[in-house]
């Protein structure tokens, strides 16, 4: 099982367990079950089943929620993830990288609303991209029949250039195509990509960022509106589909680059990116990079739309984020763990930064 279906089945779990009402029948696979064995329920979670198997787990099945958002919600619930901001998400992680050129990889048609998400974010900010027109059929990654065109395609691009891989699978794929080609990644061609099972994305080379979905919320949602259904309630129109908004861009070498033409500012970001979570200031900054302060900040605002206090508050942000996300440490810690000597500065910069306070962050990142 993947990373997708393990998190949305623990987010299930979570649901069912705190009431202690349901009996799971898991993994109903087709190809691994006879469909006709399959056991009659109350109701169904699902996702990816074909024709067939859709229609024999409907006729042994009372009701049904789809944790796919290609599903009619007029036909049954939906709940799945916000393909849309996933696509813009990837986009502002690339375009962060200061990045100008752009590409985008993978499956196009199951892909539409990330690579439409994807599309939003670049054409705001003045930029275009490519997308891969030929098969990547999953089939044939094995044989890489389809290398010698992809190879082609990448090597054409104007570089440095930024790919949205469709998920972390095709992400591997074009990885390891350009590691055969030996076309450098990170400095040549960049990848973010989707879904972060961190068995794909450490065993690639480079390590490769992407984007983390919160499927155990889609999961939780989901159980949430079978519920509904199995007590006699219906879904009101605005929630026949909820999409639930990506976690955030977990940052691994494949994108760690900023393509900037200045020595001295590229050194600069590279030792915010370093030291930012230690008491940093921009006065740190200076004393290894041999400019001015009037240059640097000239520079950062021209070539990163930011000052080099801002991106060090941003890179402290980023790992506040992940730290309220994935770990129960206290939001004091957390402070120090971000370069903040005071709690109440870290508060006050989250807010700012975030729009909700750390603790509020926290919560709303919980399955309730």
């Amino acid at each position: 099982m993947n990373n997708y279906g393990r998190l949305i089945i623990r987010g299930i779990h979570r649901y069912a367990n705190a009431r202690r009402e349901w009996l799971l029948h898991e993994e109903l696979r087709p190809g691994t079950v006879d469909f006709k064995r399959w056991p009659r329920c109350d109701g169904a979670i699902f996702a990816g089943l074909t024709t067939v198997a859709f229609k024999a787990l409907a006729k042994r099945t009372k009701h049904l929620v789809s944790c796919s958002s290609s599903t009619d919600p007029a036909a049954m619930p939906v709940v799945s993830a916000d393909n849309y901001a996933i696509g813009r998400l990837a986009a502002e992680h690339l375009l962060d990288r200061r990045l100008k050129h752009f590409a985008f990889y993978g499956d196009r048609l199951g892909g539409r609303q990330r690579l439409a998400g994807f599309q939003s974010a670049l054409q705001e900010r003045g930029f275009t991209y490519s997308v891969w027109d030929g098969s990547n059929n999953l089939n044939d990654v094995s044989a890489h029949r389809h290398w010698p065109g992809l190879l082609t395609w990448v090597e054409s691009l104007p570089k440095p250039v930024g790919f949205m891989a469709w998920d972390d699978n095709s992400a591997s794929d074009l990885a390891a195509a350009c590691l055969s080609a030996g076309i450098i990644v990170p400095d040549q061609v960049a990848i973010v990509s989707v879904n972060n099972d961190d068995i794909i994305c450490e065993s690639a080379w480079p390590p490769l960022s992407s984007v983390e979905v919160d499927f155990a919320r889609v999961g939780y949602l989901a159980a949430r509106q079978l519920d509904t259904l199995l007590h006699g309630g219906t879904i009101a129109a605005a929630e026949r589909h909820l999409m639930v908004p990506p976690l955030a861009v977990c940052p691994r070498l494949s994108t760690d680059v900023q393509s900037v033409d200045d020595t001295a500012l590229a050194t600069a970001i590279a030792f915010i990116r370093e030291h930012a979570r230690s008491a940093c200031s921009v006065g740190d900054v200076l004393k290894v990079v041999p400019v001015s302060r009037s240059w640097l900040e000239r520079q950062f605002q021209e070539k990163l739309g930011r000052t080099p206090h801002e991106e060090i508050v941003r890179v402290r942000m980023e790992h506040a984020r992940r730290l309220l996300m994935d770990t129960g440490e206290p939001i004091r810690r957390i402070a120090e763990r971000c370069g903040f000597s005071a709690v109440q500065n870290f508060n006050r910069a989250f807010i700012s930064h975030e729009g909700l306070s750390p603790a509020a962050f926290r919560r709303s990142h919980l399955l309730h």
